[in-house]
């Protein structure tokens, strides 16, 4: 049965089977497919590809890197979850060569947080950073129309400092496909930097996306202090 977004389902729900995977090949498998060989049984009453749907939420599969491990276990259980963290890790190694670089300017936040480049709604993220700037994690703070009231100092950081991060850098993207920073985005990132520097999580730069061009605040000069 093909689903009408063109994502196409296995008649018993299950999706491919390993003995499938190994004759057909991975690459002859949809993302669908592919994400419910790595998750393996599904919960009682449900089946691989439904769970695996929900997990991508009709965004490219290249996005569950981005994923919060916290969402990723409340969705498909902690056994799941961290199988998934683990077939993610494994493959970013595998096409890298070795651990993650630190973001040392605009243009690498950038590249790491392409996926969203083309997102067809606004969203912003925070890129946890330890001390060499090396990203930990990238958590969705919010989803929508970018306000100060969807994007709260307390959701920030709250897990920036259960975490003991180092620095953040801000991100979100513009569907529009213009980068430059609305009145609203310039409120947000004096206001969140304002509330870093209170904390003791500096707030390195606030990076907007769209498509293929981005802005820096960083770069812009409109953030005080220095990068680090």
């Amino acid at each position: 049965m093909r689903k009408p977004d063109g994502v196409c389902y296995s008649r018993d729900g299950r999706g491919a089977s390993p003995l499938e995977l190994l004759a057909r090949g991975p690459a002859e498998l949809n993302d669908l497919e592919l994400l419910a060989a790595v998750l393996g049984d599904a919960p009682e009453g449900a089946n691989r590809l439904e769970l695996a749907a929900s997990l991508l939420d009709g965004s490219p599969a290249a996005l569950l890197r981005r994923v919060s491990p916290r969402r990723l276990r409340a969705l498909a259980g902690p056994e799941r979850a961290a199988r998934l963290l683990a077939s993610l890790e494994l493959g970013r190694r595998a096409l890298t060569g070795g651990g993650t670089a630190a973001l040392s300017s605009p243009r690498h936040v950038q590249e790491y947080a392409r996926p969203y480049a083309t997102a067809p709604k606004e969203h912003f993220l925070t890129i946890h950073l330890n001390a060499r700037h090396v990203p930990l994690l990238l958590e969705v703070v919010s989803v929508g129309t970018l306000s100060a009231s969807l994007v709260h100092p307390r959701e920030v950081f709250r897990r920036a400092i259960a975490e003991n991060c180092a620095c953040l850098i801000l991100v979100h993207n513009h569907p529009s496909g213009d980068p430059a920073p609305s009145p609203d985005d310039i409120e947000i990132t004096t206001r969140l930097t304002k509330v870093g520097e209170l904390v003791g999580i500096e707030v390195l730069d606030h990076v907007i996306l769209a498509q293929e061009r981005y802005f820096s605040f960083r770069e812009a000069g409109m953030l005080t202090g220095a990068p680090g």
